[in-house]
């Protein structure tokens, strides 16, 4: 699992994340040995990391199994505190469920938060689609179709910073890079954005922007579509929908 994670100058944080991450995702409490060989941090410095963790109840012993840990009461107070000031929640559910018995798609909204974009909320259809979408997951910008939709509005200054910023991480090619500028012209001029594959390979997704007062993008609407390529006709009848929702949602900003 360590292997993936690039270290910092600060490893204790690094470990700690490691840690939280790996119970955040278990789903059975975990002792420190096993927590140990799963991330490979020693036991000494584990034992320490833990400890601090438990006194400011950011991990729990768990009374399930003996000496073993779970994530503790004060995640749950920092996401709570989160995802109550995602004021648009409320309002999303309704003109959600409108939009869902539309299109028959699932239907989910999309916050920024630094260069990421963050399901905050969503709503899935009658039918039964399974889908590896969940609340707090999130994407790249550029590599979502909410992520597009809400830089497209920004403005040229902005989504200039946005592109070096990334490309100073992972290097993105000219080519890449002269596709990325066309997309986001291409959904600011349409009011949507279009992806191909950023939760399953077999899907498409579509969204579009929620504005606020100042005409600045605060989230976006968007569909999984069942269709690992949606043509131009497709996106433009299902856009027709999303746009209308989004609009529903921007106007709930007073």
């Amino acid at each position: 699992m360590s292997e993936h994670v690039e270290k910092s100058k600060a490893p204790a944080v690094d470990a700690s994340v490691l840690i939280l991450d790996l119970l955040a995702a278990a789903s059975y409490p975990m002792t420190l040995s096993e927590i140990c060989e799963q991330t490979g941090i020693p036991i000494a410095s584990a034992h320490r990391i833990a400890q601090t963790l438990l006194k400011h109840q950011l991990i729990a012993m768990d009374p399930s199994r003996k000496k073993s840990y779970c994530i503790g009461s004060r995640i749950f107070q920092i996401a709570s505190t989160v995802y109550n000031k995602q004021s648009l929640i409320p309002y999303f559910f309704p003109i959600a469920e409108i939009l869902k018995n539309e299109i028959h798609k699932l239907i989910f909204l999309a916050v920024p938060v630094g260069n990421k974009v963050v399901v905050v909320s969503k709503v899935e259809p009658s039918l039964n689609m399974s889908l590896n979408l969940f609340i707090g997951q999130t994407m790249p910008m550029h590599h979502s179709a909410a992520g597009k939709a809400i830089l497209s509005m920004h403005s040229a200054d902005f989504r200039r910073s946005y592109i070096e910023g990334e490309n100073s991480v992972a290097l993105l090619t000219d080519d890449r890079l002269a596709q990325l500028e066309e997309e986001l012209d291409r959904a600011h001029r349409l009011g949507y954005a279009v992806t191909q594959g950023e939760i399953e390979s077999h899907l498409s997704c579509i969204a579009a922007p929620v504005l606020n007062l100042r005409n600045e993008p605060v989230a976006a609407v968007s569909a999984c579509i069942d269709s690992s390529t949606l043509s131009a006709q497709d996106s433009r009848n299902y856009s027709k929908f999303l746009i209308q929702a989004a609009k529903q949602l921007s106007s709930r900003f007073v």
